[in-house]
């Protein structure tokens, strides 16, 4: 299985990028048939003004770029949602689970949410783009992994894009377009309030933890302390980096390795093997 992680990990830098990027592209395209049509008459390319010829040659590169990502990244989605119905527990390894929960949110708030507007182009079936079907095939994938307790948790934890809110506007929007049947939006609605569940579960475990000393938090390298210093979050099984002699959490490490095999505190080669437990005393 830990090979079938590495790929699980390829696989999750390949759909972050290509929706990154397919998006990107949209919301310029969306800004740049805007400027095009503050002057809507069209004039022979000879007689055009050259700032407007430039910003047509932009857009049709854009075009094409937009077309190529998106087209890729339904593909990739689609994979992704295939690979998490029929071998899920790869997906909730501690290496990769916080890095799917957090893409998988991210995006839900991009389709869903105010910013939505900016993706509205004119004729987006050409760049082969259909934000309800995308959507979607982020909804199976939350739905494949809905039962797994560790994903469930690492939806709660992602407090950059996580808001019960937006998934409630997911749901509005499954049922106003049928996008799913009965039974799969049931589901789905268990698996929010589940997700906002572990969320205030973990917040009330924060208030009784009471607030981190600040020199936890800082940016000094310490091998003493029970906050990661990558993710600044509390360490459940600390190990000790060879070279630099900086505590992380094995998980941390495990998700940094994957996709580059040298430590981050000292850029020296650095294998899983390498490191060992820590001492830390609590």
């Amino acid at each position: 299985m830990p090979r079938f992680v590495q790929f699980v990990n390829l696989l999750l830098n390949d759909v972050t990028y290509l929706l990154d990027e397919g998006l990107s592209k949209l919301i310029d395209i969306n800004r740049l048939q805007k400027e095009l049509e503050v002057n809507p008459f069209t004039l022979d390319a000879s007689t055009q003004p050259p700032e407007r010829r430039e910003r047509e040659q932009l857009l049709a590169t854009t075009e094409r770029q937009a077309a190529s990502y998106i087209s890729l990244s339904n593909e990739t989605v689609s994979l992704l949602t295939k690979f998490t119905l029929f071998v899920p527990d790869a997906f909730v390894y501690p290496e990769v689970v916080d890095r799917l929960a957090r893409m998988l949110n991210f995006n839900q708030v991009v389709l869903t949410g105010d910013k939505c507007k900016n993706l509205k182009v004119k004729d987006p079936a050409k760049y082969r783009f259909n934000p309800k079907e995308l959507l979607s095939m982020i909804v199976d994938i939350y739905l494949n992994l809905r039962a797994k307790q560790a994903f469930v948790l690492a939806c709660a934890r992602d407090g950059r894009s996580y808001r019960k809110e937006v998934f409630l506007k997911t749901l509005v929007i499954l049922k106003k377009y049928s996008l799913k049947g009965y039974q799969d939006i049931d589901k789905f609605e268990k698996f929010v309030n589940a997700v906002e569940e572990a969320k205030l579960q973990e917040e009330e475990g924060e208030e009784a933890l009471g607030d981190i000393p600040e020199h936890f938090l800082g940016t000094a390298i310490y091998t003493g302390a029970d906050i990661d210093p990558l993710m600044y979050t509390l360490m459940e099984n600390p190990v000790i980096l060879p070279t630099s002699k900086v505590s992380v959490d094995l998980s941390t490490i495990k998700s940094h390795l994957l996709s580059d095999p040298s430590d981050p505190f000292n850029r020296s080669p650095l294998k899983i093997e390498d490191v060992t437990p820590s001492t830390i005393k609590r």
